[in-house]
This record gives structure tokens, C-alpha cells and sequence, in this order.
């Protein structure tokens, strides 16, 4: 049974590492999905094996008094107080690395950060005895009726508030964190600058599409409207679909500001708006103006809309 437990402890502290230098790869290094993925299986078996053999060594990294070595050992701790403060501490971490990376990652980042604190917990009150929440607490003499039932109201009304908390964190959190990210590019345009300025400093976004105020026919067909979709990948290719063609084509930058005038025609208003989703139904958008003459002229605020 204790190495059951051992196994369990090492392959989810394993998968908590392995998980964050998946991320790491994906959102800071930017390398290939496909890559990040294989080193993410590569890599949790590995540290899951090295923590796994430094574990079973406690006794050298850990050394106990002569008095430890004859009391028995000590229980590992399963009390709910260090389900619920490791789940918080979770939740508090996969927040300062969604602001920190990206927005996507505050869910993704949640169960491994609260599996690898709750079994690395033990440990970690080792070395920090204050935390450890299965202490026998020093015997006190009976407080009044009175007291305690106070104390059990105050205890009923702040867990109440923080059940009503997490539940709006739910919603919250995740508008927020995409907010920021939108904010984080809307910050990156200014006025004056060109298109290609624009298309080279804000590619963070969920959606894009581009439209302009060229007055066209209603009923000429879908080819002629003054708008598109356009996307960008790792490796610096655009893409947008070609209703004429009837597929997705690729293209260089070039040959994308090429077809953005094409479609869209100089010497009119241009609007490229940008989308951002997440869990909830509220979308975040802004946009940015451009004038007749090609600069931006305006930044819309960043707003949420269902």
C-alpha cells in the first residue's frame, strides 16, 4: 500500500512538471503543438521515475531525530482543511500564470497544480511545520454555549462567502483573463500606424476580420463584399478562406496585405476587429479604424458583448 501512494505521489508531481513544461513550450518558446505534446509524454514518465526514486530515499533526505526513529511513523494527512487550501492555492497559481502566459492555461493548469500540492503537502511540512494542518492541537478548557455557537455561525457565514466566491470566479476569472489579453494587444496599436504595422504588432486574438465603408451591390454575390476573415500561424503564414475558390488558401504577408486591399479597396474607412472567447457566453472585442489614407485613426475601447 505505501508503495502505491509513493507511485501515485511521484506520477503526479511528475505530471504537474511535465504539464508546465508543456505549456512553457507551447505559450513562451512557441515551439509546434505536435512537438510540446510528444516531449510532454516523454518527459512525465522521466521525472516521474526520478521523483519516485528520490522519494523512496526519505530517510537520507530527510533525516529524523534518534526520538522520531522510535515513535511511530506519522499518518499522512487526508484532512479536508488541505483539500480545500490546496484547491485555493491551485486556483491562485493557475491565475498568475494564465496573466503571466495566456488565459487558456488558468484551466488546464488547475488540476495539476492542485494534485501536486496536495500530495507534495507532507513534504513540504517538513520543512515547514506551521503548515501542518494534522497537528494535535494543545488542550484548551470547554468555551461557553454561547461562544461556541457564535464561533459555528461565523465559521456556517465565511464558508458561505467563499462557496459564493468560487462560484463566481467561475465567471469572472475567465472574462477577465480574456479582457486583459485583449487589452494587452489593444495597447500594442497606436494611431498613425499602417497596415502592415498593425498585421506585424497584433496577431493575439481568437477571431479576426477586416471590413471596410466601399459602397458596394447587395446582390453582386459574396465575392465582391468589402470584407474577409484572416488568420496567421506559428510559422508566419497567413490564411483566409476564398469563397471563388471554395477553401482555405495560405499566403505570405505580402500576398495577405495584397488581398486585404484588394478586397477591401483604398481610400475608404477600414475596420479591423478583433475577437477573443472563452468558457462563458460574453465575447470580448475592439476594433481598430483605419482612414482614407491607410493609418490607424482610432483604438475602440475593449468591450464584452453575448
Amino acid at each position: 500500500m505505501k508503495k502505491v501512494k509513493l507511485i501515485l505521489k511521484s506520477g503526479s508531481l511528475g505530471l504537474l512538471l511535465a504539464t508546465l513544461g508543456f505549456m512553457f513550450l507551447v505559450r513562451v518558446v512557441n515551439v509546434d503543438d505536435d512537438f510540446a505534446g510528444i516531449t510532454f509524454f516523454v518527459l512525465w514518465p522521466i521525472l516521474s521515475f526520478g521523483l519516485w526514486t528520490i522519494m523512496g530515499r526519505e530517510k537520507v533526505i530527510f533525516p529524523k531525530a534518534p526520538n522520531e526513529l522510535l515513535s511511530k511513523p506519522k499518518p499522512q494527512s487526508t484532512s479536508a482543511k488541505r483539500l480545500f487550501v490546496t484547491a485555493l492555492l491551485a486556483m491562485v497559481l493557475s491565475v498568475i500564470l494564465a496573466f503571466s502566459i495566456n488565459a487558456d492555461v488558468v484551466w488546464i493548469a488547475f488540476i495539476p497544480f492542485w494534485i501536486g500540492l496536495y500530495y507534495g503537502w507532507p513534504i513540504l511540512s517538513r520543512r515547514l511545520p506551521f503548515l501542518d494542518f494534522d497537528k494535535a492541537p494543545a488542550p484548551a478548557p470547554k468555551r461557553p454555549l454561547w461562544l461556541r455557537m457564535l464561533r459555528g455561525a461565523g465559521a456556517f457565514v465565511g464558508i458561505a462567502v467563499l462557496a459564493i466566491a468560487g462560484s463566481a470566479s467561475i465567471v469572472v476569472v475567465p472574462i477577465a483573463l480574456c479582457m486583459h489579453r485583449a487589452q494587452k494587444v489593444a495597447n500594442s496599436v497606436h494611431v498613425g500606424m499602417t497596415v502592415k504595422e498593425v498585421l506585424d504588432t497584433a496577431k493575439d486574438c481568437d477571431g479576426f476580420n477586416a471590413s471596410s465603408e466601399f459602397p458596394w451591390d447587395k446582390n453582386s454575390g459574396d465575392d465582391n463584399v468589402p470584407a474577409m476573415g484572416l488568420n496567421w500561424k506559428r510559422d508566419g503564414a497567413y490564411g483566409t478562406y476564398d469563397s471563388a475558390a471554395g477553401h482555405y488558401v495560405s499566403m505570405t504577408e505580402s500576398e495577405a496585405i495584397e488581398r486585404l486591399h484588394s478586397k477591401l479597396h483604398d481610400g475608404y474607412r477600414w475596420y479591423f476587429s478583433y475577437y477573443y472567447l472563452n468558457v462563458t457566453p460574453m465575447h470580448v472585442s475592439f476594433s481598430v479604424i483605419f482612414g482614407p489614407d491607410g493609418r490607424v485613426t482610432e483604438v475602440t475601447p475593449v468591450h464584452g458583448w453575448d
